[in-house]
């Protein structure tokens, strides 16, 4: 072997590096010939160093070392290949280390990347390609769920699952462990989503196949059996948070003895399964059963062993009122004391700079029917969608219009239209903390017309989730917001194909609403998508149907400059105010009593965008044009953001005073006061 050959397996990693140091002298004289060598060598040297104890920092770096490398090199199938797996091994890495919880967004990032490589190469067919996607759509599942994207995590390891299914050999099997291990993490990952009955079947089959690669001929590796075991505990441990403890027994008496069959075998194996068992509250006793804690330290041992047809005696799940967990994901090996996924915890956020306020940042369906399937908007320009079937026809319609429910049955739907109208009633009348109680109990009932209702279920659960985002967001909820608002979202464009005329003013409400739940929780970058999302989904309605929609595209172009502007975009921000200005004035000249709030609040946050910017002369003139416009006497509605003009006015007031505009200074501190005074009372 040369000194610029990578050794092969069994090397350590001190010789692999010494490799390396070679190869990248002789990369710097000849780069076409070793530089795809090194970055050979880099994989297989960040790869070898992440599984060592106190290494992951270093890891990263020489995986992120080899990704640059790669990238220099042509898009060949052997170096863009090397790409995926370094992008995909950083991500998994990141995932997983200590004091790697700030790059957690890093690691998501990464580890789209390295999917959206493989799909490239899947598309032009390199062989192994698929199963390699199959494996960074898993990593970006876990990275997704780490930074709170559950939903969209649900997604990617869902299109896992079905790719690994498709590659099981239906001759001799292989594949089938593969294809376990993915339906063991959507498993694990709709538990951690409180869908335990569903997490449950897709564990369970997870185990069966599992159990089918017990007598293959070429025996089970080390880490087959881990998986098998993990799989068995989870469902165990699933059961025993449902209550059903007979149940359980026989699934931890067998991850009992596979553990022991992995403790025959690799005695140093056995301290990351203790671990794993460990926090989840359960430990293995001296006899080889599995025991919660909880009974440990308050009896005698009296487990069974696992050769009894019961299994270990169990009490039940180690802290009753906590939500059972799924067991750790395979690909997020255990670490004692590592830190957990982050969540974003709800809290007041004060964004810094002007205070720019969304424009009737959120919509609601306000009439029970919009809960079962047609499209009721509040504000000027009311329109009903025309229903639609799952193939995009028409759908048969009772007498309200709405989309008929499917074996659900009509009084499911009505009830749930019932706790959508009683619940956004409160919320409007600025009780959304009340509003949530209605709201949950419609989403329970949601969550079970769906299964089997078609479009009919998915929209209803939709719009509830939509509606139970907001009364939660309004009410300061804003964390469980998100999560309720991300499901609708992703729920409305799983069925925009099936029924565009429908679903899409719904995606569009929905999206907008995401961007500033995002933006609640200070996450303004990743706002920015969905804000962009409502106004492409808008723009197409408001082609087709002006009447309808003008007012809509305005207030989402309004919402998407603020996005904008809190990410640092103020030229493209001031765009989308300035758009968002001109239909607000057509708007006006249509209807001028209902769009004078709509016009007042586009020419303030005209006014802030310039400020940002600078441009201390011409913030003047359309702070005095919405001075004026407010003047004139209106009531307040309920969609109106009367606060948020104020401080809007009151902030601008300050700037033209500070940049020699006393007398417009004056004019918008005056009638900042007097929308304070107008503001309604409670409101949220």
């Amino acid at each position: 072997m040369t000194e610029y050959e990578v050794p092969g397996p069994g090397a350590s990693p001190d010789e692999i590096e010494r490799v390396v140091v070679s190869l990248r002298r002789a990369a710097g004289t000849d780069p076409d010939r070793y530089l795809p060598e090194l970055g050979h060598g880099l994989l297989r040297l960040g790869s070898l160093i992440a599984t060592e104890p106190g290494r992951l920092d270093e890891a990263v770096d020489v995986l992120e070392e080899a990704a640059a490398l790669y990238r220099r090199l042509p898009e060949e199938p052997p170096h863009f290949a090397g790409l995926g797996i370094a992008l995909q091994r950083k991500a998994l890495a990141l995932g997983f280390g200590f004091g790697f919880a700030e790059r957690y967004e890093e690691a998501r990032e990464t580890a789209r990347e390295a999917v959206e490589v493989w799909r490239r190469l899947v598309a032009r067919g390199v062989e192994g390609s698929r199963a390699e996607l199959a494996g960074a759509l898993l990593v970006l599942g876990g990275r997704l769920a780490d930074t709170g994207h559950h939903h969209e995590a649900l997604d990617r390891i869902t299109e896992a699952v079905e790719i690994r299914r498709l590659l099981v050999d239906r001759t001799d099997g292989t594949g089938r462990t593969e294809l376990a291990s993915a339906l063991q993490e959507l498993g694990f990952k709709l538990g951690e989503m409180g869908r335990q009955d569903e997490a449950l079947v897709h564990l369970r089959v997870a185990l069966a196949a599992y159990r089918d690669t017990a007598g293959a001929a070429d025996g089970r590796t080390v880490g087959d059996l881990g998986g098998h075991a993990v799989a068995a505990f989870a469902v165990g441990r699933m059961l025993m948070g449902l209550g059903r403890t007979a149940e359980a027994r026989p699934y931890f008496a067998e991850a009992a003895a596979l553990h022991a069959e992995i403790g025959a075998r690799e005695p140093a194996a056995i301290a990351f399964f203790d671990d794993i068992f460990a926090r989840h509250g359960y430990r293995v006793t001296y006899k080889g059963g599995i025991l919660a804690w909880e009974k440990i330290r308050g009896a005698p041992e009296t487990t069974s062993s696992p050769e009894t047809a019961t299994g270990p005696d169990t009490t039940g799940h180690p802290d009753a009122s906590a939500r059972p967990d799924p067991a750790v994901r395979p690909d997020t090996p255990a670490r004692p004391g590592a830190p957990g996924r982050p969540g974003a915890a709800d809290g007041a956020f004060e964004r810094p700079g002007t205070p720019d306020h969304d424009e009737t940042a959120d919509r609601a369906d306000t009439a029970s029917a919009a809960q079962a399937g047609s499209t009721t908007r509040t504000g000027p320009t009311p329109r009903t969608a025309p229903a639609a079937s799952d193939e995009g026809g028409p759908a048969p319609a009772g007498p309200t219009g709405r989309v008929a429910p499917g074996p659900a049955g009509p009084a499911a739907f009505e009830r749930i239209d019932h706790l959508n109208a009683h619940g956004l009633a409160l919320a409007h009348s600025g009780r959304p903390g009340v509003a949530v109680e209605p709201l949950t109990e419609a989403l329970a009932l949601a969550r079970a017309a769906a299964v089997g209702s078609g479009l009919a279920g998915s929209l209803s659960l939709a719009r509830t989730l939509h509606n139970l985002g907001l009364a939660q967001a309004w009410s300061g909820r804003r964390a469980e917001a998100l999560e309720a608002v991300d499901e609708a979202v992703h729920l409305y464009r799983r069925r925009l194909g099936a029924a565009p005329g429908t679903v899409r003013p719904l995606l569009a409400d929905s999206a907008d609403s995401l961007g500033s739940r995002l933006a609640g929780l200070g996450r303004h970058r990743d706002a920015l998508a969905p804000a962009t999302e409502a106004v492409a989904l808008f723009r197409q309605l408001a082609h087709a149907d002006p009447d309808a929609y003008r007012g809509e595209l305005a207030r989402v172009l309004n919402n998407l400059s603020i996005r904008l502007c809190d990410a640092d975009r103020h030229i493209e921000a001031l765009a989308a105010t300035e758009e968002s200005l001109e239909l607000h004035r057509d708007l006006h000249r249509d209807d001028p009593e209902a769009h004078l709030p709509g016009l007042a609040h586009a020419l303030t946050n005209l006014a802030l965008r310039r400020a940002r910017l600078g441009r201390h002369e011409a913030v003047a003139a359309p702070t005095a044009e919405a001075v004026h416009l407010l003047r004139q006497p209106a009531r307040p509605r309920p969609g109106d953001d009367v606060t948020g003009l104020a401080e809007s006015l009151a902030w601008l007031g300050w700037y033209l005073r500070r940049n020699g505009h006393p007398d417009a200074a004056r004019d918008a501190e005056r009638t900042a006061r007097r929308l304070r005074r107008r503001a309604p009372k409670p409101g949220r």
